[in-house]
């Protein structure tokens, strides 16, 4: 049996408790005979659209006469453009909770249950028309089960039936590189490529056929993986420069041109950003410097220098994003001068929304202007015209929901704000959903 088939037991192993197994053995219905001692049966439960008696979504189903109770159909509805996708959990969780979001209502909807098991969630939502278009990708480790196996690395694909997604299993080797910016999905859905941790290079994985198609050692660049077409861009910090990895017609990746374009002082970053539309990678490097490298006509083959400094005298750079068409960048700060990955690095107490043009500030939002307590995460909607931050709502009775406020990116005037409800856990992160095909 391979580690793949030996994986997909699993779940349904471990979600039967000893208790039920003693029940259900060796009872029947009415008119069916009674099993042997040790034998095993598990009643069918088919999947239907939701109904009377049958929740779907963020609605509560009461509990009805019909036993066992009937089930609501596993597929997801797609994700829309005016869509986000948030992510309940959080650094090192072995499984997350992945909901649809409706920023302007707050509404969370579909649920997509994923098993990251890495530090960071390495997960891609999908704009999608129908069910069967792919909605969630994730990066899974599956753990050591002793004398059963090793851990199974795959790259998973939820879509349709969401109780069979596509997988790819990964070599054993495999380690993906989990801070954001360093994975991506091609344009057209083919490839997803990552920088390996233990490879020190990309690895591609090869979505219709499921499984990995190359790899390229390539020590002293990365760990980003900027994608335009099958054409993947990166930064090598020591020798300053830009370089770029092709994915050829067999999905095996190659070094294939570098250009020595980056300033002597310059420092890289552990997080980047991706302006899809525009082809235009965001990075904000550990000394403050702000780049907005252009890929759109390949690689930059002119010197590139920051468009300004993110430093602030009341607070560190945290965290940043740049929306779809890239001309707005956003970047949260803390209420301290250390930086937010240390021990005592400080909350998320200010956003500043800024033009890319020359960072000519658009609005500097702290937590009073945004309504809320805290800051959890942000992201720009699909078409970027709208700017979301999600946060702890003020405590009213006792209780204290999250709250979503929008933005207008162009003029930074807030156009919604809206309670968070039908989760499960508080989210942690918004994600702005791709749209490929």
């Amino acid at each position: 049996m391979t580690s793949r088939s030996r994986r997909l037991v699993r779940p349904a192993a471990a979600a039967v408790p000893l208790a039920l197994l003693v029940t259900l053995a060796g009872c029947g219905s009415s008119g069916d005979e009674v099993n042997t001692a040790g034998d095993v049966t598990y009643p069918t439960v088919e999947f239907t659209t939701p109904g009377e008696g049958i929740s779907l979504g963020h609605d509560d189903q009461e509990i009805g006469d019909t036993i066992p109770e009937p089930l609501h159909v596993s597929e997801i509805e797609p994700i829309g453009r005016d869509e986000l996708v948030a992510v309940a959990g959080g650094f090192g969780k072995l499984e997350l909770g992945v909901n649809v979001l409706d920023p302007k209502t707050g509404v969370a909807g579909s649920r997509i249950v994923v098993g990251p098991g890495i530090w960071d969630p390495v997960i891609h939502g999908f704009v999608g028309e129908t069910p069967s278009d792919p909605a969630v990708l994730a990066a899974e480790v599956w753990r050591p089960r002793g004398s059963r196996g090793a851990a199974d690395f795959t790259v998973s694909t939820y879509s349709g039936n969401l109780l069979e997604p596509d997988e790819a299993l990964l070599p054993d080797v495999a380690r993906v590189h989990s801070r954001p910016g360093s994975n991506a999905v091609t344009s057209d859905g083919r490839y997803f490529v990552t920088w390996d941790d233990g490879l020190y290079g990309v690895r591609v994985v090869d979505l219709e056929t499921k499984q990995q198609s190359g790899a390229v050692q390539l020590v002293g660049c990365g760990p980003f993986t900027w994608t335009v077409d099958h054409e993947i861009y990166s930064v090598c910090e020591e020798t300053g420069e830009l370089i770029r990895i092709s994915v050829g017609d067999d999905g095996v990746p190659a070094e294939t041109a570098r250009a020595k374009v980056l300033p002597e002082d310059f420092v890289s970053a552990r997080k980047v950003g991706w302006a899809a539309d525009a082809r235009k990678a965001l990075l904000v490097g550990e000394n403050g410097d702000v780049y907005v490298f252009d890929f759109s006509s390949g690689l930059p083959q002119d010197a590139v220098t920051p468009i300004g400094n993110a430093g602030r005298p009341d607070g560190r750079f945290a965290s940043d994003v740049i929306d779809n068409t890239g001309t707005r960048i956003a970047i949260a700060y803390t209420d301290s001068p250390i930086h937010p990955s240390s021990a005592r690095g400080g909350d998320l107490a200010r956003i500043v929304l800024s033009d890319v043009a020359n960072l000519a500030e658009i609005r500097s939002l702290s937590l009073p202007d945004l309504g809320l307590t805290d800051i959890a995460s942000m992201a720009f909607s699909v078409d970027g015209a709208t700017f979301y931050v999600l946060g702890g709502n003020p405590e009213w009775q006792g209780e204290a929901a999250q709250r979503i406020v929008g933005f207008d990116a162009a003029t930074g005037q807030q156009v919604s704000s809206a309670e968070i409800s039908g989760n499960v856990e508080d989210f942690t992160d918004l994600l702005t959903p791709e749209v490929i095909g």
